[in-house]
């Protein structure tokens, strides 16, 4: 027995982009993309002959999705009528009353395993697809089984954790192939047994889901209704890739300097079609100000969208200062020992920051916010 599986999740349809909102029409051009996310991954199913189609939650945005999406959705599953498609409810696209899974009629070929129809079978492979968890005794091993799960994967399970499971647990249950949504990075081969997949999102929502994005084709196959093995290769679909970096601006003393810095490691780190934050680091000159607007400004035309965070600090030598007499010197001794007295970095950064704002005031008679 064997079947073939493409893999995915997480196309979150529809979703505000809210983190782009100051870009102009970025937000809607990613909600374009995800969308063409899909149209690829339906396209791959065919030309990779899948004997199904696995979506493990959060297809979309239950509180954002158009009825013109989901006329895209339902054109995009006609293009494989013969091919099943099977879904799974995920938290960001519940089966509750209202939902496009309770009020639509969907295409022949898609079957939504929720609320009393939590499974299908394949008879071709010879295979049984769970939507939700049965009991062992349930599982007859003569078969290939598969799980599909959307939930959170050997973490610390506390009451923010969304469909904990461990893979402990997985592997005694004796699926053959589990596939997991709702994380959005990629999970391959997990549990002692190496059955445990997630495929990530297709395309990268946020700055914490750096990498590349796509999807999984899977092989499973079974002998002797007992030994099965599991051949896996993900293929890359994401557009665009959210990019962290942290720039030294150290000794710069104009916009144009950070500018450059920044410029060089967009352009070893990325291409100009992907998104980046970028932090500025280090020490500068005391009086200077970067202006992060002029810096995305001077650096437009260099990503798709592009964030200037400055973390950058005034050049005082404090052990120096703390050490002179009279109120420059008093006023330094007390702040850093309320810094090192801080009961966590957060509030340690914020004292040191009063610190140069004080400095600044002490020094220039004003302070620059």
């Amino acid at each position: 027995m064997k079947v073939k599986l493409l893999h995915c999740g997480d196309f979150h349809l529809d979703a505000p982009f809210i983190s782009l909102s100051d870009a102009g029409g970025k937000p809607e051009q990613r909600r374009r993309e995800l969308k063409q996310a899909l149209l690829k991954t339906v396209e791959l199913a065919r030309e990779e002959k899948a004997d199904m189609l696995l979506i493990c939650g959060d297809l979309y945005e239950h509180g954002y999705i158009r009825k013109s999406t989901v006329n895209f959705i339902f054109e995009q599953f006609e293009k494989i009528s013969e091919t099943p498609v099977l879904i799974i409810p995920g938290n960001h696209d519940p089966a509750v009353a209202g939902s496009v899974y309770c009020n639509v009629g969907w295409p022949p070929n898609v079957h939504i395993l929720a609320g009393g129809n939590g499974f299908f079978e394949h008879k071709p492979s010879g295979t049984v697809v769970y939507g939700e968890r049965p009991d062992g005794d349930r599982i007859d091993q003569s078969r290939i089984n598969i799980l599909m799960h959307h939930g959170t994967l050997d973490m610390p399970f506390n009451e923010g954790a969304y469909g904990p499971v461990s893979s402990d647990e997985l592997d005694e249950a004796g699926y053959d192939y589990c596939a997991l949504g709702h994380f959005h990075s990629r999970i391959e081969g997990a549990g002692k047994k190496g059955r445990i997949y997630n495929a990530g999102s297709p395309e990268a929502l946020g700055f914490d889901e750096e990498g590349d994005h796509g999807v999984f084709i899977a092989s499973v196959e079974k002998q002797n209704g007992i030994e099965s093995t599991v051949s896996s290769g993900f293929i890359k679909l994401g557009l665009r890739h959210f990019i962290n970096l942290n720039i030294r601006a150290d000794s710069c003393n104009t916009d144009e300097q950070a500018a450059v810095r920044a410029q060089e490691a967009m352009e070893e780190a990325g291409s100009c079609g992907d998104l980046y934050k970028i932090t500025l680091q280090g020490r500068i000159p005391c009086g200077i100000r970067l202006d992060t607007a002029c810096i995305a400004d001077l650096l437009r035309d260099r990503a798709f969208y592009l964030k200037i965070i400055d973390h950058t600090v005034p050049d005082y030598d404090f052990e120096r200062i703390a050490g002179d007499p009279g109120l420059r010197g008093l006023f330094v001794r007390k702040m850093l020992e309320r810094a090192a007295g801080a009961e966590d970095e957060a509030a340690r950064r914020l004292v040191m920051k009063a610190l140069y704002y004080g400095m600044e005031a002490i020094d220039e008679g004003r302070v620059c916010v």
